[in-house]
């Protein structure tokens, strides 16, 4: 806490952190406020990927052992105002709260010392490999007609109302991040048939009054992380690559060591690349425990499989000629041979569009 993440990014795809000291609001355990952001449409699938993100908030609530306070971070696909985000509540099935992707942060802490004041804290959240958030992208480019929200909830052991996120701060000079606006929606689980409570708006001297955030993606172009629906238990390793995957480019695809703390025991890696691909996965034909997230009727033959070398194992294409319009890659470790049946691990799946 209190320091960026090291393995998000590293690219900065949101920062609403203006430079200003301002203060902090305080929510009850049932209140859901809703902010919103935006994100330009520079990618091939309209999509916007987020794999880490900082927050910031403050708090009065008096907590000894520090883990006191849970918050629940929410990113919705829409937000465009003055309204419950779509399909919020269901006429059958009541408060579904439907975000694209919802984080539960506990044991985080409050007022930690022992003279109060409530102390703010920086939280820095890691979602590669395996928690990303695809957002869409607006289709009119005005950073206004097509918002996504950011929806925040914080809760104690209490009733709430010690604890919030906070509107201004001095960790950057970032300035108004895109599709900011002067307002959130406020959002009341308690008030069953109603929950929706109104838009309010901030005030100076923070232009657009959308709390603190930075987002992070990995600044490569049309390209996404693919992880499966209902990861095995060998579903373990980590993929990336270095580049976007376009003709004339030599991409290199890498396992990720994890800050050197991972361990690679297969006697051999292997890439399986192909034109198509699901997060529902082809089951575990490529090995016990694993997901196949790469059609295996559309392997490419050759070069798949490549198989991968080094202590981190990692391969890199030649000089890439033309190229389908999608290609989905995914690494495997094998024991016993590379083929199929052998795979004793397997990593997300990478998705490039040309």
């Amino acid at each position: 806490m209190g320091s960026p993440t090291i393995r998000s990014g590293p690219e900065t795809i949101f920062d609403n952190t203006l430079a200003v000291n301002y203060y902090f609001s305080v929510l009850g355990n049932t209140e859901e406020w809703i902010d919103n952001c935006a994100f330009v449409a520079d990618e091939i699938s309209g999509m916007e990927q987020i794999n880490g993100f900082d927050f910031y908030y403050c708090s009065t609530l008096p907590d000894s052992t520090g883990n006191a306070i849970t918050t629940e971070i929410r990113f919705y696909a829409d937000n465009n105002g003055f309204m419950e985000p779509l399909g919020w509540t269901d006429p059958i099935n009541g408060t579904v709260q439907n975000s694209a992707c919802t984080y539960l942060l506990s044991g985080l802490p409050g007022d930690t010392t022992s003279i109060g004041g409530g102390p703010c804290w920086a939280i820095a959240v890691d979602l590669m490999h395996g928690f990303e958030c695809s957002l869409p992208q607006e289709s009119i480019p005005d950073g206004f007609s097509d918002l996504n929200g950011i929806g925040w909830m914080y809760k104690d052991g209490f009733i709430g109302l010690t604890t919030g996120p906070f509107l201004g701060s001095n960790i950057h000079s970032a300035g108004t991040g895109y599709g900011a606006q002067d307002w959130l929606g406020l959002m009341d689980l308690a008030d069953i048939g109603n929950e929706y409570q109104g838009s309010f708006f901030g005030q100076q001297p923070k232009v657009q009054a959308t709390f603190d955030l930075i987002l992070y993606g990995d600044g490569i172009p049309d390209t996404d992380v693919v992880n499966a629906d209902a990861p095995d238990v060998n579903d373990v390793l980590c993929l990336g690559s270095d580049m976007e995957f376009r003709s004339g480019n030599a991409v290199t695809w890498a396992l990720d060591d994890l800050g050197g703390t991972a361990v690679f025991p297969s006697s051999a890696y292997a890439m399986l690349v192909g034109t198509n691909g699901s997060s529902a996965g082809f089951g575990s034909l490529a090995g016990p425990g694993t997901t196949l997230l790469v059609d295996p009727g559309s392997l490419l033959f050759p070069p798949t499989p490549l198989v991968m070398s080094g202590a981190i194992p990692a391969v890199t294409t030649p000089s890439l000629p033309g190229l389908p319009p999608t290609i989905w890659a995914q690494a495997m470790g094998f024991n016993g041979g590379v083929g199929p049946g052998n795979a004793a691990e397997a990593s997300n799946a990478l998705r490039h569009n040309n």
